[in-house]
């Protein structure tokens, strides 16, 4: 996850700008390091789970099909049973569908 790594620089420069003025810069730099030990297993944890999310949803972009996607309709076996209506010519197809459930 950059922004916690991002986060992080943040956090140490201004514990770093803080102790300078306070002059207790080893205690402070101490404290980080403890602090960062301390979440370094729920970091590595949020970054497996963001890293499975981030795997999770390019996966479903390529199941998806494109918005402009054309899909063909076999017809072959309904025209050969003669169930049609309208002329063999006609330019488009209409396919119906029920369900009698």
């Amino acid at each position: 996850m950059p922004y916690m790594k991002s986060l992080a620089s943040v956090l140490l420069a201004t514990a770093i700008f803080a102790a300078c003025s306070n002059g207790d810069l080893e205690g402070r730099v101490k404290k980080l390091e403890d602090q960062n030990k301390k979440y370094s297993d729920a970091l590595a944890f949020l970054q497996k789970v963001y890293d499975q999310q981030q795997t999770q949803q390019k996966q479903q972009a390529r199941e998806e099909p494109a918005p402009d996607a054309t899909f063909a309709v076999d017809v072959a076996p309904d025209l050969a049973g003669g169930q049609v209506e309208g002329p063999n010519t006609a330019c488009v197809t209409v396919v119906e569908a029920w369900d009698f459930a």
